[in-house]
């Protein structure tokens, strides 16, 4: 079944990246051919089906982490779902993702300092069962995080 996004939910959807408290009415006022009604139906719809999520991160350099980086980690064979799970309990990953290739797990930290990173590294993940190696890479300039992503001008056919 093909995803069911016109011009008007990708309207609504960027007003809302733009501020996502911006209300219904106000929505409705801006784009100014829809009533605030079937902006909130929409948004309903999408939330629903699974096309948005509305939800509120921490900005963790405000927040006293201004250190983030990737970490790309190497599992013992039949340990990876294991991994992932201590690891998704950990404060100071944000993200977690199973992945192919060269590495068995991708992590995403943030950390208040080099010095914090470093014992996180050492005193927190090497001592998860089953790790065996990571590679860390500090991020020194993020561009675009995951909550700037919008819809695709051009959506698969699935």
């Amino acid at each position: 079944m093909k995803p069911r996004i016109d011009n008007l939910d990708r309207e609504i959807f960027e007003c809302l990246r733009e501020d996502a408290r911006m209300h219904s009415s106000e929505i409705a006022r801006r784009l100014g051919n829809i009533t605030a009604r079937a902006v909130r139906n929409r948004l309903d719809r999408l939330v629903k089906e699974g096309f948005i999520a509305i939800t509120a991160g921490a900005v963790s350099e405000r927040l006293g982490f201004p250190i983030s980086a990737d970490i790309y980690i190497d599992v013992e064979p039949g340990k990876i779902e294991q991994v992932a799970q201590s690891l998704k309990n950990l404060d100071e990953v944000f993200y977690v993702a199973l992945t192919t290739g060269d590495t068995d797990i991708s992590a995403s930290v943030v950390a208040v300092s080099m010095g914090a990173l470093q014992d996180f590294i050492s005193k927190k993940m090497h001592t998860i069962p089953g790790v065996t190696k990571t590679k860390t890479y500090v991020l020194t300039k993020i561009l675009k995080q995951s909550c700037d992503w919008a819809f695709p001008e051009r959506l698969p056919k699935v």
